[in-house]
């Protein structure tokens, strides 16, 4: 099953390789490239392959039967998308960004595990962060109002960027407001009027439409935690 991740594991593949080497005398992967939209699996596909984001954002997503959409996850680099209970895919996974991925067969799994022992201690700590932050993710939507989960999700996208000089941080947002707003179950039109409301309060600022500049970061952690009226 494909459960939210924490951004702020999402570990560069160069610092914190999941598939170590990339090949080896008794299996290989390959390396695909998938452009803005395009989708990297749908629901109900069989689960043949499991993957590794090397570079981009891979959004995970599922359709509910009112139509109306739920995203799961956004993935990042160095962190896993594919895993499976049983034979199908149970949402579906597109690219938002120009992205990169490592396709290695899940039935070569094993064979990588008894290879490489290292891989197993690797694979349980991909499995216990992605658990951790699925439950962080559900206590973000059922305990925290619009403006705490807007700034947890920005403070989360923050972190994983190094502050300037100034102590300012900026990052790009690969997902549209559409996006955030099914990720963290609100309106486009709430996301959009909190932005701005930070905006107002100069604890960010908004630079181009997919461009933040994180002004205080503390206070921005604040907002994040603060009461709901």
């Amino acid at each position: 099953m494909n459960v939210a991740v924490d951004f702020r594991n999402a570990i560069p593949l160069e610092q914190r390789p999941v598939f170590p080497g990339g090949q080896s005398r008794r299996f290989t992967t390959q390396i695909r490239r998938l452009a803005p939209g395009e989708a990297l699996f749908f629901e109900d596909d069989d689960a043949n392959y499991v993957y590794e984001v090397l570079e981009g954002v891979i959004r995970t997503s599922k359709i509910l039967c009112d139509g109306r959409r739920l995203v799961v996850s956004f993935n990042f680099p160095g962190q896993l998308v594919g895993f499976s209970h049983d034979t199908v895919h149970h949402a579906t996974c597109e690219a938002i960004a120009p992205t990169s991925i490592r396709v290695i067969k899940r039935s070569a799994l094993s064979t990588i595990i008894r290879d490489r022992p290292e891989f197993a201690e690797q694979l349980l700590r991909f499995t216990a962060e992605s658990l951790n932050a699925m439950q962080e993710h559900f206590v973000v939507l059922g305990r925290k109002c619009a403006s705490e989960k807007l700034a947890s999700f920005l403070l989360a996208l923050a972190e994983r960027e190094t502050a300037s000089e100034s102590g300012a941080v900026s990052f790009r947002l690969p997902m549209t407001r559409s996006d955030i707003a099914d990720f963290l179950g609100l309106t486009i039109e709430t996301v959009s009027r909190n932005l701005t409301v930070l905006k107002i309060d100069g604890v960010i600022d908004l630079p181009q439409t997919n461009l933040v500049r994180v002004r205080d970061i503390a206070r921005l952690r604040e907002k994040a935690l603060q009461e709901q009226d």
